[in-house]
C-alpha cells in the first residue's frame, strides 16, 4: 500500500489527520474549560481569595450562631417541664432546628458539622431534661403512694390488734 502512494499523498494524509486531531482537541478543550463554571484558572491568588471568602463566611455564620447557642443554652437551662408552656418547648425545638439548618445548608463544608453536633447535643439535653423530670415525678408519686400504703397498713394493723383484744 505504501508503494502505491507517492510522497505528496503521504504528506496530504498526514496534514489531514493532524488538522482533524488539532480541531477535535481544540473543541474538547474549549468545551471543557470555557463552559465549565467551576473552572477558576490556575491563579493561586484567585484560589487564596476564594478560600479567604469561605473562611470569612464561616466566621460570620459562627458569630451569628453563637448568639443562638447562648440563648438556647439559657432557655434549656431555665426550662421547667412541670410548667405547661408549649410555646417554650416549641421555641426551643425551633432554635435547635435552626441551628441544624446552618449545617444542612452547607453540608459539603466539614467545618459546619460542628453546628450539627451542637444541635444534637442540645436536643439530647432537652429530651433528657424532660425525661428526668418525668421520672422524678413518678418517684414522688410512688413515694406518696408508699406513705399512704404504710399509713393504711398501720391503721389496719391497729384495727386488727384492737379487734383481737376485745
Amino acid at each position: 500500500m505504501n508503494d502505491t502512494m507517492n510522497q505528496k499523498e503521504k504528506v496530504m494524509g498526514f496534514i489531514y489527520v493532524f488538522l482533524l486531531f488539532a480541531s477535535v482537541t481544540t473543541i474538547c478543550c474549549f468545551l471543557l474549560f470555557y463552559y465549565n463554571s467551576d473552572f477558576k484558572g490556575f491563579s493561586q491568588k484567585d484560589f487564596a481569595i476564594y478560600k479567604m471568602d469561605r473562611i470569612r463566611e464561616y466566621q460570620h455564620a459562627q458569630t451569628k450562631a453563637s448568639v443562638m447557642v447562648d440563648s438556647l443554652y439559657n432557655k434549656i437551662n431555665q426550662y421547667n417541664p412541670g410548667v405547661q408552656a408549649v410555646y417554650e418547648e416549641n421555641d426551643i425545638k425551633f432554635m435547635i432546628n435552626t441551628l441544624k439548618n446552618v449545617y444542612e445548608e452547607r453540608a459539603w463544608d466539614i467545618r459546619y458539622k460542628s453546628f450539627y453536633h451542637i444541635s444534637e447535643f442540645y436536643a439530647m439535653w432537652f429530651v433528657d431534661k424532660k425525661d428526668l423530670w418525668g421520672k422524678q415525678e413518678n418517684i414522688r408519686k410512688f413515694r406518696k403512694n408508699l406513705e399512704e400504703c404504710e399509713v393504711g397498713l398501720l391503721k389496719n394493723k391497729n384495727d386488727l390488734n384492737n379487734s383481737l383484744k376485745r
